[in-house]
C-alpha cells in the first residue's frame, strides 16, 4: 500500500510544471552526453590502426604456426608453402559451397617435415570419390595454399553422422598423428577432376584506440546518469512533502 501510494505522487510530483521543464532539461543535457559519446566512437574508427598484411606473397608455413598453436588473426587467410608428403588417410566433408553450387571437400592428410600432420582441402566437387583422386607419391611435395583456421568441432553436424567442418580437434582422432596443425591449408591448384576451392583473399585488421571506446562509455553513462538524477529530484521532492505532512508543516 505504502509503495504504491508512493509511486502515485511520484507521478504526481512529476506531472507537474517545474518537474516536466526539469525533464528537458535534464534530457537535453543527456543528448549532448550522447552525442559526444558517438563523437568519440567516430574519433575511435577514425584513428584506427591498420594492420597492413601481405597475404598474397607465400611464406613458409613455419614462420606463421607451429604444431598444436593457435593461428594469429593476422595471419588468418595467409598464403603459405609447406613442404610435406601425402598419406592415404582423407574424408569427404560435405555442405561445402562452391558460388552458387553445394557440394563436397576432398580433405587429406599430409605429414610435414616435422613429423606433424596438416589437412590439406585438395579441391570441391558435386560429388567425391576419395578412392579416385590423387597418386600417391611417397617422395616430399611443395604444397602452396591459403592457411585458414579450424572450424570449431562443436559446429558438425555429428547427430546425423555427417562430416561437414574441417576441425583439428576432429581428426586427429580420425588420423594417425602424433601431433597436428591448428589449421587447414586450402590448396591453391585443385587435382582434375575437382575444382580448385575459392578462397577469398582476407580483409585488413584495424585496430581500435580503446581510449576513446572508453570515453564514449563514459559520456553513454553520464547520459543514463542524468536522465536517473532528474529521477532522483522529483523523488527526493515527494519524500520532502510526505515529511511535510506527518510533521503538520503546510
Amino acid at each position: 500500500m505504502w509503495g504504491d501510494a508512493m509511486n502515485r505522487a511520484w507521478w504526481q510530483m512529476a506531472r507537474r510544471p517545474r518537474w516536466i521543464a526539469g525533464l528537458f532539461a535534464f534530457l537535453a543535457l543527456a543528448a549532448v552526453f550522447g552525442v559526444l559519446s558517438q563523437w568519440q566512437i567516430a574519433r575511435a574508427v577514425e584513428q584506427a590502426t591498420i594492420v597492413a598484411v601481405d597475404t598474397e606473397t607465400p611464406v613458409p608455413l613455419n614462420t606463421v604456426l607451429a604444431p598444436g598453436d593457435g593461428l594469429d588473426l593476422t595471419d588468418g587467410g595467409r598464403k603459405v608453402t609447406v613442404v610435406a608428403t601425402w598419406t592415404q588417410e582423407r574424408v569427404v566433408v560435405g555442405d561445402r559451397r562452391q558460388g552458387s553450387a553445394t557440394g563436397h571437400w576432398l580433405v587429406s592428410n599430409v605429414r610435414t617435415e616435422s613429423g606433424a600432420c596438416l589437412a590439406v582441402a585438395v579441391g570441391w566437387g558435386a560429388t567425391v570419390n576419395p578412392n579416385d583422386l590423387i597418386t600417391i607419391d611417397d617422395s616430399p611435395s611443395t604444397l602452396v595454399g591459403r592457411i585458414v583456421p579450424s572450424d570449431d568441432p562443436t559446429t558438425g553436424d555429428y547427430d546425423h553422422g555427417r562430416l561437414t567442418i574441417v576441425s583439428a580437434a576432429d581428426l586427429v582422432n580420425r588420423w594417425d598423428c602424433p601431433s597436428m596443425y591448428d589449421a587447414y591449408l586450402v590448396l591453391d591448384n585443385a587435382p582434375s577432376p575437382l575444382e580448385t576451392i575459392k578462397s577469398v583473399t582476407p580483409l585488413p585488421q584495424a585496430t581500435l584506440n580503446w581510449l576513446n571506446i572508453f570515453y564514449a562509455i563514459e559520456w553513454s553513462f553520464f547520459a543514463l546518469f542524468a536522465i536517473y538524477f532528474w529521477y532522483r529530484l522529483v523523488k527526493d521532492a515527494v519524500e520532502r512533502e510526505a515529511d511535510d505532512l506527518l510533521n503538520g508543516q503546510p
